[in-house]
């Protein structure tokens, strides 16, 4: 379990059952786009920290919760699956492993008034900090790719994701990955019901051993 200050008046810590209600909030105003059928609420966030407490990490300011990220343990997706295939139906239930090598981020959110103060970094250094002390290979994301949809006439993900790791343009979710230490493995097609992200995700990992490497495909 974590419990610590981030900054003053700011503390990360695992969720409780409490938490629910507000992580539910978070969630909604992050991702004002995504179809209502993807979008969590309280009782899945309830599901979540019964069948993996470890995995379910918010950040806090008297009482108020402004950030929140939520993960399974999985082996390595051999195959592509949509968000809600991955996520059992965003329940996780049956599809988190408590035997799997990975830590699999299924969500972060920061409350828009309290994005670039680093928090949804300290929310993945949690995350990173948990899989170290159980063992884990390192964090696997499906980074949704917000600003994909702008251009998806014109490129590829795939080109996409080659434009943002040579830094053409930014995205407003997959840099900051990038800046946390992700690296993309491939693109998701048709992954999530999100039209701004083009309903594309890029499968991306941020290993233990900074030596451990995942080839790229398609």
């Amino acid at each position: 379990m974590i419990r610590k200050e981030i900054l003053e008046d700011f503390i990360i810590r695992n969720a409780t059952p409490d938490d629910a209600i507000q992580m539910e909030y978070v969630q909604k105003q992050c991702y004002p786009s995504l179809h209502e059928s993807a979008l969590m609420n309280r009782t899945h966030f309830i599901n979540h920290i019964k069948t993996f407490p470890e995995g379910q990490i918010v950040i806090e300011m008297d009482g108020i919760i402004v950030g929140s990220a939520s993960s399974m343990r999985s082996d390595f997706p051999e195959h592509d699956p949509t968000y809600l295939e991955i996520t059992d139906n965003l329940w996780i239930t049956n599809t988190h492993n408590p035997e799997g090598d990975w830590m699999y981020g299924i969500d972060i959110g920061v409350l828009p008034e309290y994005r670039g103060m680093g928090f949804s970094r300290e929310l993945y250094l949690a995350r990173q900090e948990i899989g170290k002390k159980l063992g884990l290979k390192g964090q696997l994301i499906a980074g949704m790719a917000i600003g994909y949809g702008r251009v998806k006439n014109r490129m590829t993900i795939e080109e996409y994701c080659y434009a943002l790791e040579i830094k053409k343009f930014t995205d407003p979710t997959i840099t900051p990955q990038m800046k946390a230490g992700f690296r993309w493995i491939r693109p998701l097609y048709n992954h999530i019901d999100d039209p701004q992200a083009g309903f594309a995700c890029v499968l991306m990992y941020l290993p233990v051993d900074e030596n451990y490497r995942i080839e790229k495909t398609r």
